[in-house]
């Protein structure tokens, strides 16, 4: 006799009843747990959409989690539930199951420590009924639309790294090993803020069974891919774990490079080894970061408590590539510096889109009582200003920044060394790139990245102090009371930042091209490579800069001849330079959305210009303090306007002109613009740039065309548009003119001295005819055209005798009499 078992004992009926109360107990309680639970925690959602997949919303998609968690798939539910992407609780009718999801393994043990990997039976099921519909299906592009998407969901209970060889582990951070619950418990009622949800990239299950016939190795190899994108992700993410500090230093003086140095000393000198490897670990002291996550998010929580009382917002732009480039590069920040706020806008910005915060090159001088070490403990690291006369800390130093490379953490330095007070990218400095090609060259198993960021304000913080150190005072020492000056600001309305991520440079690949043969090479090589891929970061920085409603309103007021104009023609000139700027050879830049009368709005609020009603129109205009104040917001985007406005300058000059006479102009100057203002173009491109660019303003009626190319008639409209363009290069072009004239009357003048004489000059120029812009007689910018001067062939009095007709022409001939009169003044004394 056969004893039934307990289940055939009830009927058919009974058992689907129960199976149906228990599926519906289930669900309930799943919706009950997900109410609670998101009622408390607040998880950060990245690429949750259709768009960020590359997938159309009639895609199939079944998501992945790296381990068997109930917790977590509560939270990928909700995420997906919140961004309008398939439920994972859902069914795949296509596929015949009941549910969208599988785990890649599952916890074992008391504490959920240990890891099980094995297949899924739900992944099996999946890849049989592929296989099937791949089978049936013959025509290519509906197979396509037949195949399943399977997306990985990483999700960090914490969000930061842990401690490396630590006794007592971070016992609130997600490291590499699986997350207990235990863990996931104390993040909920710690930090409910810090739990991170990130989707990643489809897995190509067209491509592995296409080229995998086994059953069995496709499997495996679609397990292999997706561990390799949680893996990529964890590190994107979380990144390495953080070095003790004493470990690191310890590292960094038994390293061969800080040995010689410290031996070389010792023999120099005639000094104790002990007190020079003392000196050497005070150094390090100095130097090392002290990176805590305790303290990030401390400064994420003041941070986004300080943007919402200074700033409308913040914008990104071109952060998805980031993160796709942080899953195989090591990552170098090297942003544009426009403020002391710029220190803590990356790293927030990269913090709160799912990247680990970099570790931050900061000046000396911010290492204040208090503040520095909280820097320190946020991820800076400090440097002097200069590493002349001292080779122990430069080579402490060096080797610091070669352990974080190898170590594989993020960096960050700013190319231009110092801030800009003029708003224009400054000459970039090649010491911290210098280093970081040197680790490099010793150790080339992981590919670095460096990658361009421009940051954009509407308005600085320090506006009222660059505009101090430009008229001629000295720079105020920072100060630990400086922070209590910002609660003073708030008053005051600074609009949007923005952060825009440019195209990233690989630096193997540059190097490779730059030095082929690199391991013969000397350092003068090394040095003229490193000259080179600064100038290169420093012009895809200003390719990607954010043009903004300051920078368009400042730009036109200042290209009148008084700082006024009607509201119509504002708006107008707005729109052109806009079209301009949109239709121009610079496509990575940012272009503000909004109306011209919203952008007109916004400025006015901004900088604090004067509007005045008449009968005939609104007259819009600037006194001469914010004139002064607006040269920084028209000078982070003149570059983009300097072909045009060179082109204009020409045409306005001259009855008619012909295509080749406007290139010839413009090849002849480009090479001086292109040092200033760092622009892209080779010399070999710019022909086709020049013709498209004259093509354009003939189209936007700015410049007349038949057979050749001439000005409007004063009369019109158009001829105040072309007058305006044309003015945005007017403060060069005069900059370039003083240094001719100079040179000139002075033939054997030295550099130092014609860049000294050129700044005195145009500051008694500005002083004497009242030109409302500091950066005028800013000495750096006649620097770079002294410079750019004498790479020229000949001498430089040959290249300067060459170009001042080409100047001249495009000037007007009072100015050019009043900048003759002062150069000849100068001479004579």
């Amino acid at each position: 006799m056969r004893w039934k078992s307990k289940v055939e004992m009830y009927p058919k009926r009974f058992q689907s009843s129960s199976m149906e109360i228990f599926h519906n107990l289930k669900s309930l309680q799943f919706r009950l747990t997900r109410k609670i639970l998101f009622f408390w925690i607040k998880p950060t959602l990245i690429s949750n959409s259709y768009k960020s997949l590359s997938l159309d919303d009639s895609a199939s998609i079944c998501y992945v989690l790296p381990f068997r968690s109930s917790i977590d798939l509560q939270v990928a539910n909700e995420a997906c539930r919140r961004s309008g992407l398939p439920e994972p609780i859902s069914s795949l009718e296509r596929f015949g199951e009941s549910r969208s999801f599988f785990f890649l393994g599952h916890p074992e043990g008391k504490f959920g420590r240990k890891t099980l990997r094995q297949h899924s039976e739900r992944m099996t099921r999946l890849f049989t009924k592929q296989n099937e519909l791949h089978e049936t299906t013959t025509n290519l592009e509906e197979r396509k639309t037949k195949y399943l998407n399977i997306v990985p969901i990483s999700i960090f209970w914490g969000h930061q790294p842990d401690r490396e060889k630590s006794v007592f582990k971070l016992i609130l951070s997600e490291n590499w090993a699986t997350t207990s619950g235990f863990k996931k418990i104390l993040a909920l009622v710690f930090h409910p803020k810090h739990i991170l949800v990130k989707f990643g990239h489809p897995i190509d299950l067209f491509n592995i069974i296409n080229s995998e016939e086994d059953r069995s190795r496709q499997i495996r190899k679609a397990l292999r891919l997706t561990r390799v994108r949680f893996n990529q992700e964890r590190q994107a993410i979380i990144g390495p774990d953080l070095s003790h500090r004493r470990t690191l230093i310890n590292t960094i003086l038994h390293s061969e490079g800080v040995r010689l140095a410290i031996n070389k000393e010792v023999k120099v000198s005639g000094t104790a080894i002990g007190k020079v490897e003392k000196k050497a670990f005070g150094y390090a002291k100095e130097i090392a970061s002290d990176q805590s996550y305790r303290v990030v998010r401390f400064f994420d929580l003041l941070l986004t408590w300080l943007w919402n009382r200074l700033y409308d917002g913040i914008e990104v732009n071109g952060i998805e590539e980031v993160r796709q480039l942080a899953q195989s590069h090591e990552l170098v920040y090297t942003p544009c510096h426009r403020s002391h706020i710029d220190y803590l806008l990356l790293s927030y910005v990269l913090y709160h889109n799912g990247l680990t915060p970099p570790h931050i090159a900061a000046g000396k001088n911010l290492n204040l009582p208090l503040i520095g070490s909280l820097l320190r403990r946020a991820g800076a690291f400090y440097m002097r200003r200069s590493f002349q006369g001292d080779a122990l800390y430069r080579e402490v130093f060096d080797e610091y920044l070669h352990q974080m490379f190898i170590r594989g953490y993020s960096v960050e330095y700013f190319i231009e060394g110092g801030r800009s007070r003029t708003g224009r990218t400054l000459p970039p400095k090649t010491g911290m790139l210098s280093m970081t090609v040197r680790s490099f060259l010793k150790n080339t198993e992981k590919p670095i990245a460096l990658l361009p960021v421009y940051l954009g304000y509407e308005r600085v913080l320090e506006s009222s102090s660059y505009q101090s150190e430009l008229s001629g005072k000295r720079k105020r020492q920072e100060s630990i009371l400086d922070i209590f000056r910002v609660f003073s600001l708030f008053k005051h309305d600074f609009g949007r930042v923005t952060v825009n991520f440019g195209e990233p440079l690989a630096l193997k690949q540059f190097m490779d091209i730059t030095l082929p043969h690199r391991d013969g090479e000397g350092r003068l090589e090394i040095n003229s490579a490193c000259n080179d891929l600064a100038r290169e970061i420093v012009t895809r920085i200003n390719s990607h800069v954010a043009i903004k409603a300051t920078n368009l309103v400042a730009l036109a007021l200042l290209s009148t001849d008084r700082q006024s104009i009607t509201k119509t023609d504002l708006k107008n000139q707005i729109d052109l330079l806009r079209v301009l700027a949109q239709s121009g050879p610079f496509k990575g830049c940012t272009i503000v959305n909004d109306s011209a009368d919203e952008i007109i709005e916004e400025a006015t609020r901004i900088i604090g210009l004067t509007s005045v009603e008449h009968a005939f129109d609104t007259v819009i205009s600037a006194d001469p303090v914010q004139a002064i104040s607006m040269t920084y917001n028209a000078n982070n985007i003149s570059h983009i306007f300097s072909l045009p406005s060179l082109i204009c300058r020409l045409v306005r000059s001259h009855n008619q002109l012909a295509l080749r006479d406007i290139e010839d102009y413009v090849s002849n100057l480009y090479p001086f613009f292109k040092a200033e203002m760092h622009l892209p173009w080779a010399e070999q491109d710019l022909t086709a740039i020049v013709k498209d660019l004259t093509d354009f303003l003939s189209e936007l009626g700015v410049i007349e065309k038949d057979n050749l190319f001439r000005a409007p008639s004063p009369e019109k409209s158009a001829y105040n548009s072309l007058t305006r363009i044309a003015n945005i290069t007017s403060a060069t072009i005069e900059r370039f003119y003083i240094v001719i004239g100079l040179i000139q009357s002075q033939p054997d003048i030295s550099q130092r001295e014609l860049e000294t004489a050129a700044a005195k000059t145009a500051a008694q120029l500005s002083a004497v005819y009242g030109i409302n812009s500091p950066d005028f007689f800013e000495k750096s910018l006649f620097s770079s055209f002294v410079s750019a001067l004498k790479s020229q062939e000949g001498s430089m009095q040959t290249a300067a005798t060459k170009l001042e007709p080409l100047i001249a022409m495009a000037m007007n001939s009072d100015i050019r009499q009043n900048i003759l009169q002062a150069v000849g003044h100068r001479a004579d004394r």
